[in-house]
């Protein structure tokens, strides 16, 4: 298994590099520490361009898990589901929100974020040595994934035409505990997760492929990958092996946009990645709220291939989405 020899540079202090200009765009090892947006916030950015999630998943044999919580400016909005591959059985739960966070709000990831809408609450709570507390409520489902904090991060910083920048942070393959109660039926099991922390002002009109997988190489190695096309300039690819972070070359996704249930191929220019993904289900969203419209779909399921010389499965999920922000 091999990967571009090039060492990735420690990320830079802070997102704010003085006179209103942003870091360097570029691909660098672990986390910015100061993550202030407010030399650019004012004018409405805040508002009507600034963009901010935190995602989370959870993969065992069994079960598949996203969850996220998102500050889109005007809205904030948060899912969650849980699919079990032995039942296909898909439970979900949305919730959106009109200025769900407010002005003062400043993103991070290692900050709390909570939401509560009608009955049902999303929580994440970070702590700098353990890691991350995951929980969510509501009448049906209750959750708990415990995420370990291990390996190192991805940094990417993009240019974003007619806007600051954008910027994210990635972290994949990483040890959990998943717990939930659902329908009166309690589950515990070992997992493995990924995150995803995005801050920043994407372009007004956004077009990305993603794709977050999390398995192993035939010899045993812990594998996790971070896939994007369309966006970032494929800055955020990134192969987590055995914990380790290299980066990857720009990724191409071969797919049916009109069955996203059929096959997807996931290559890199590289050459390291060529990996087959199955679809077993998914979960869509499309919003049309005023000044923002999103047609999102995250297929979830299995996949298989080559990185490098080895061979490589698992789960994960693939993402189509298209956005007017």
């Amino acid at each position: 298994m091999h990967a571009p020899a090039a060492p990735l540079a420690s990320a830079p202090p802070a997102l704010d590099a003085g006179n209103g200009r942003p870091a360097a765009s570029g691909r660098y090892r672990g986390a910015i520490g100061d993550l202030s947006t407010a030399a650019w916030d004012g004018g409405g950015r805040r508002r009507l361009q600034r963009k901010a999630w935190i995602y989370l998943s959870a993969c065992t044999a069994r079960y598949s898990v996203g969850y996220a919580i998102v500050d889109a400016g005007l809205i904030a909005t948060a899912f969650v589901y849980v699919f079990d591959r032995e039942t296909k059985k898909l439970v979900e739960e949305k919730a959106t929100l009109p200025f769900g966070f407010a002005s003062s709000f400043a993103p991070d990831w290692r900050r709390p974020w909570q939401l509560a809408r009608a009955g049902k609450r999303w929580q994440v709570t970070p702590d700098a040595a353990r890691g991350w507390q995951v929980r969510f409520e509501s009448a049906r489902l209750r959750l708990a994934l415990d995420v370990e904090r291990g390996g190192e991060g991805l940094t990417a910083i993009s240019s974003a035409p007619g806007r600051p920048f954008h910027h994210t942070w990635k972290l994949c393959a990483v040890p959990s505990t998943l717990r939930f109660t659902l329908d009166g039926v309690a589950v515990d099991v070992p997992a493995s997760s990924a995150i995803d922390f995005t801050l920043g002002y994407p372009p007004r009109s956004s077009l990305w492929n993603w794709a977050s997988l999390d398995g192993a190489a035939d010899d045993g190695r812990k594998l996790g990958l971070n896939l994007v096309a369309h966006f970032m300039n494929g800055l955020e690819n990134g192969l987590w092996l055995d914990g380790e972070l290299l980066p990857l070359a720009q990724a191409s996704f071969a797919y049916d946009p009109a069955n996203l249930m059929a096959a997807w191929r996931l290559r890199t220019e590289d050459g390291i990645v060529d990996i087959r993904f199955t679809p077993e289900g998914q979960r869509t969203e499309h919003l049309n709220a005023l000044v923002l419209r999103s047609q999102f779909a995250q297929p979830f399921g299995r996949f298989e291939g080559h990185v490098g010389q080895a061979r490589v499965r698992g789960f994960g999920v693939v993402e189509e989405h298209r956005a007017l922000w």
